[in-house]
């Protein structure tokens, strides 16, 4: 009998939490289903688009390309890999021949979405520019970063056209090469 008395008393005092974690309900409810997240596993991006090179004073507007290849982190955020560049001609004197100026960067970064068709990217890493000024090409390397915004436009299954903008710079021997563009892109994600 008293330990019935007792067994009723613990068993008023036990009971379960009837609360339930979003997250949790969330996972369980898509536990074995194909996600219908708007982006999935490996990601590729091409922009092209006119930009300014920014070398040693001097000021010149430039073709930029910039090639991006990622892989999905998280529902918001990609992380990055890409190549980014842009050359300009140009003719210091009538005597000479044209000279071509160039600025290129590898680097590795991030691209997050503020928003469903929003996306912020950063990124890191080393970038090249050469110069010609007539007297001979000069090449400096040094490190590179990258800041840029973007806004997906139309979206047909899993190819995106947006347009971006960004800018990058390169402190190297030689001096601070930036390069700053507006691109119309191309994302596969």
């Amino acid at each position: 009998m008293k330990a019935l008395a007792i067994v009723a008393v613990l068993a008023g005092v036990a009971h379960a939490d009837d609360t339930v974690d979003p997250n949790a309900a969330q996972s369980a409810s898509e536990a074995n289903l194909e996600t219908k997240a708007p982006r999935a596993g490996v990601t590729f991006a091409a922009a092209l688009g006119g930009g300014m090179i920014i070398s040693q004073g001097k000021t010149a507007t430039a073709p930029v390309l910039s090639l991006r290849l990622g892989h999905v982190a998280t529902a918001s955020t990609i992380v990055t890999a890409e190549l980014i560049g842009g050359t300009y001609a140009h003719n210091p004197d009538m005597t000479s021949g044209t000279r071509v100026d160039g600025e290129g960067d590898l680097l590795i970064g991030g691209q997050v979405y503020i928003a469903p068709s929003v996306w912020l990217r950063g990124a890191g890493g080393v970038g090249v520019h050469t110069t010609d000024d007539g007297t001979g090409r000069k090449t400096g390397a040094g490190l590179g970063g990258l800041g840029g915004a973007g806004i997906d436009l139309v979206r047909w299954h899993y190819v995106v056209l947006g347009v971006e903008a960004f800018y990058c710079g390169t402190f190297a021997r030689g001096g601070y090469v930036s390069l700053g563009g507006l691109s119309l892109g191309l994302s596969y994600y």
